[in-house]
């Protein structure tokens, strides 16, 4: 035997004494809107490959970007009967599980990021539990940041916005209250068919963070941008508690821990590209329209006459007393020098 031969042969005894693990014992198929490329899919694919690592291959994702496995509607059906494991959702799919979210999204609730991360950090075993009973194991919040307005007309206040057909996102209760308080004429619609609804004039008005305006496309057909934030929205990782139950428990421990870290550090990216954006934006020829304190009260005065309506329904009476008791507890609390 060559000494050649003697080493093919070798390494053909090493492979087939040791064979590759084709797939994870646990391969979780994980789908999202967001778009491949977006620091929302390079998260998750980060998650991946340190899960993997760390289960030396016996835990990992199968990720679906782009909404190929359909708006989240569908994506919750598929997760219902097996064909999906979790996904990366926006406000409405995690509202869809558990509706207390929406107590979070309420416009005008949170004037800065300080609020935010105080209150959700005072809230985190609510949401953990919220979404452990409604089936789903929580792997981490994900910012999509403050909401503002973007128009192919300027918009500064209600009054502007009830002459223009405006954009609504489908099945969220907040919006169809609002619009209809507001007697403003909107149009239902899934994420996906957005751009579409802007190219055709079907819509007029949308609604999202900058930095989701630009990865979606849709800031390239409107012309002005409100610079007051309306709202704040976040996102998560969820992972159907059934699929998660099947993982040893020492691996549960290190997903959660992985995913914790990555979708935190998630967070403050999308921060920084929300600040980011709003420049990448007036580049490409948006305005910036400004609107003053009687033009904003219109907007304020429309939310009180909803939050009536909404607390106790949209979402419940606990979820939004423990809100505002921990924003009146951080707001009494004086700012560090």
């Amino acid at each position: 035997m060559t000494f050649f031969n003697f080493h093919l042969t070798l390494v053909s005894l090493l492979f087939i004494a040791v064979p590759a693990r084709s797939q994870p014992d646990h391969l979780l198929k994980i789908a999202t809107l967001a778009p491949e490329g977006s620091s929302w899919v390079k998260t998750v694919r980060s998650i991946d490959i340190a899960i993997r690592d760390a289960t030396e291959g016996s835990v990992g994702f199968k990720i679906y970007p782009g909404g190929v496995q359909g708006d989240e509607k569908v994506v919750l059906r598929k997760i219902r009967i097996g064909q999906l494991h979790g996904g990366g959702f926006a406000g409405l799919g995690i509202s869809q599980i558990f509706p207390d979210i929406l107590a979070l999204e309420m416009p005008f609730l949170f004037n800065s990021y300080a609020e935010v991360d105080y209150v959700l950090d005072q809230m985190d075993e609510f949401y953990q539990n919220g979404y452990q009973e409604s089936g789903y194991e929580f792997l981490g919040w994900a910012d999509i940041g403050f909401v503002h307005i973007f128009s192919k007309q300027p918009v500064k206040s209600v009054g502007d916005i009830r002459s223009l057909k405006v954009w609504q996102l489908a099945d969220e209760p907040i919006s169809e209250v609002l619009f209809r308080l507001a007697k403003v004429q909107s149009v239902p619609l899934s994420i996906p068919d957005v751009l579409l609804g802007l190219q055709t004039s079907l819509i007029d008005v949308v609604y999202a963070s900058p930095s989701a305006a630009i990865v979606l496309q849709w800031f390239t057909r409107v012309k002005h941008v409100t610079d007051l934030p309306i709202n704040y929205t976040l996102g998560a990782l969820l992972i159907q508690k059934k699929a998660f139950d099947k993982i040893p428990s020492a691996d549960q421990e290190r997903l959660r821990r992985i995913a914790k870290e990555h979708m935190a550090q998630l967070g403050h990216q999308i921060r920084k590209e929300n600040q980011e954006a709003m420049e990448v934006l007036q580049a490409n020829g948006l305005s910036i329209v400004h609107s003053g304190p009687i033009e904003i009260d219109t907007f304020r005065e429309l939310v009180r006459s909803a939050q009536t309506e909404l607390v106790g329904t949209a979402f419940s009476n606990d979820a939004h007393k423990q809100i505002q008791h921990h924003l009146a507890q951080f707001r009494k609390t004086p700012s560090p020098p």
